[in-house]
């Protein structure tokens, strides 16, 4: 009976960007990933996102293409304007917003939606994230023309007694390319955490493919939780079968862009106990499929956050009728 009722719904989530083998028995499907389900929408989602690069390339350095394609990262230090810079560090430090926070072992992520409402009180962040150069540069790395969504980010790591960060292990967000971006205010070292990333990672090479495939099979029933959930992730022996170098972790000095492609191995560097960083942080995941860039309107950016405000008050509402909080849960 469930699967009549929930059939359909399963059979379209193949062509979104569902990712999870364990909620989805198609997807999890044993039989229907050794005939290549899996490895089929890897493939087809990094030939439409390559298209959908080609279409957003003008106007971006051929210089941050090739790192962006080769190496699956941007780094740009000193990237705005030193009095600007200031002005944008001055002002989100002293803003006091809606807090979010997100505890994943011993860290806890706390967040602040950079919603219009909220840019609107912040004239210099709003002045750096409406720059032309800027937004090209995104929207290549993306795929898309639809703006991330941006927030002040503030990492605070070994906050309690808890288990190990899930996000400290190396792993990929999904099976198709998605950008993120951190502009860091403080900066980083190998005391509060850097970013890890693994050069080349995100090249879906024959032996990448080959792990996707395997791994695929056998991801239903998965021992790690996110890899069941389509969030893989890889230990140092698979990183050298895979024949890939060691990760790089980013301890750049404050004022650094990093972009990073997160079909990519990558993951949160360890990081000492009470220390933090604080970064404007942004994330695009749109439908892996779609073979055009679409049209940018602004008023679909808008519309983008009105959507999340919605979900995460539907979150919070379902999260209290357990007696629980939402994973994302509002701080008084």
């Amino acid at each position: 009976m469930k699967t009549l009722l929930y059939g359909p719904y399963w059979f379209f989530q193949l062509f979104t960007t569902a990712k999870s083998f364990r909620a989805n028995p198609i997807m999890g499907s044993p039989s229907l990933n050794k005939l290549g389900l899996h490895a089929s929408r890897v493939i087809l989602a990094h030939a439409s996102m390559r298209l959908r690069m080609f279409f957003l390339s003008f106007g971006v350095d051929r210089a941050d293409r090739l790192s962006y394609q080769l190496n699956g990262f941007i780094m740009k230090e000193n990237f705005v304007p030193a009095e600007l810079f200031r002005q944008i560090e001055t002002e989100i430090r002293q803003f006091q917003g809606e807090i979010r926070e997100c505890q994943q072992g011993d860290t806890q992520n706390h967040r602040i939606l950079l919603d219009p409402a909220n840019l609107a009180q912040l004239p210099s962040t709003r002045q750096l994230l409406n720059d032309p150069a800027f937004r090209r540069l995104l929207r290549y790395t993306a795929g898309h023309r639809r703006m991330p969504f941006f927030h002040i980010e503030q990492i605070r790591n070994g906050v309690h007694a808890a288990g190990q960060d899930p996000q400290k292990t190396l792993h990929t967000d999904t099976f198709h390319p998605t950008m993120k971006f951190w502009l860091y205010l403080d900066d980083v070292d190998e005391h509060n955490g850097p970013f890890t990333y693994i050069p080349t990672s995100n090249q879906l090479t024959r032996a990448r493919l080959n792990f996707e495939y395997q791994t695929s099979q056998i991801a239903y029933r998965h021992p790690d939780s996110y890899s069941a959930r389509g969030s893989f992730r890889f230990s140092p022996a698979d990183r050298e079968r895979l024949g890939l170098p060691a990760p790089r972790a980013f301890k750049v000095p404050k004022n650094t862009l990093v972009i990073g492609n997160t079909f990519g191995i990558h993951g949160r560097g360890q990081a000492d106990a009470g220390s933090t960083r604080l970064a404007i942080w942004g994330m695009s995941r749109t439908n892996p499929f779609l073979p055009f860039p679409g049209l940018g309107l602004a008023v679909f950016d808008r519309w983008q956050y009105n959507i999340l405000h919605k979900v995460r008050a539907w979150q919070d509402a379902q999260a209290a009728k357990q007696g629980k909080q939402a994973a994302w849960h509002r701080l008084d």
